[in-house]
């Protein structure tokens, strides 16, 4: 072999060992970006989209506050609204297209109230008015980021992970000490949530659809009680267990005048008035028809 072939042979050798290393290189880099990093971005993406969820459902609770309180001012006209919720999201353009999920689903969930009323000569209970109340929830099917459901139930939007769950958003209820006298009051208004059970999975944009349908209350004015039971039936027992301790303190009860216990399925939280006070429940409820998808 003269001088010339051998140069032209190195020169080649040297081009192939160049190419695999530089393919080499570039496998590295691409596994290197879809084990460490890509998880990583996934997993912020799909974080910020449960922060998208939350807002909508913070939306669709905010709306109905507003709706409920023109249908107790004025039953006899019917308002709607339709509210989106976007059920997916995370996708990362040029690295995944992967996107994740949710279920979105109505009347899904058992919730429920009963109300007892003491008084020296007579018990007042609220019977069924309050029972079957009606659900909204959103559960989701992350592929990285933590699976969190949103559940709307008796006018409160709840959080739910794992085992663990955190009332984000309060129902319209209110207890507070009048200024010139010594009863205690409770109000409370309650969304009715009227409709067939339906769900939907889906990782594009879902609506639900709502109606408004009137209103009732359980007709107590004037009446003065000793002390109130009230009892909520919910899978969710905990964030209503914080939900009364925190309003109770907030109101300036005594902690010796009310108590709060639970169980899986339910919470009781009993008040009563120290000596020379009574307390007075004004409880009113606000019918919904919801539908899922009302157009398909």
């Amino acid at each position: 072999m003269n001088t010339k072939d051998l140069i032209s042979g190195e020169d080649a050798i040297s081009t192939v060992v160049s190419a695999v290393l530089l393919f080499g290189i570039v496998v590295s880099v691409i596994t290197l970006v879809h084990v460490q990093y890509i998880p990583e971005w996934k997993t912020s993406a799909e974080q910020s989209h449960m922060d998208d969820v939350f807002y909508d459902m913070a939306g669709m609770k905010n709306q109905l506050d507003i709706l409920s309180g023109y249908a107790r001012t004025d039953p006899s006209t019917s308002l709607s609204i339709s509210v989106p919720i976007k059920m997916g999201g995370a996708s990362l353009p040029m690295f995944s297209s992967e996107k994740s999920s949710g279920r979105l689903t109505v009347n899904g969930d058992d919730f429920g109230l009963i109300i007892v009323g003491t008084t020296p000569g007579i018990d007042y209970d609220s019977d069924s008015f309050l029972m079957d109340l009606g659900t909204v929830s959103y559960q989701s099917d992350n592929n990285y980021f933590v699976d969190q459901k949103y559940v709307y139930e008796g006018g409160a939007l709840i959080l739910s992970q794992n085992s663990y769950s955190l009332m984000r958003l309060g129902p319209q209820m209110d207890i507070r000490k009048a200024g010139n006298s010594s009863n205690i009051t409770v109000e409370f208004n309650v969304i009715d949530l009227n409709g067939p059970r339906k769900a939907i999975s889906s990782n594009s944009i879902e609506e639900v659809n709502f109606r408004t349908n009137g209103s009732d209350s359980l007709y107590w004015d004037g009446v003065l009680f000793t002390d109130m039971t009230m009892t909520v039936q919910t899978s969710y027992a905990s964030s209503w267990e914080s939900y009364f301790e925190t309003i109770a303190d907030d109101a300036g009860i005594d902690a010796g005048d009310y108590s709060v216990s639970s169980n899986d399925t339910a919470v009781v939280f009993f008040l009563e008035g120290s000596s020379g006070e009574d307390i007075k429940i004004n409880v009113t409820k606000t019918y919904f028809d919801a539908r899922l998808n009302l157009l398909s």
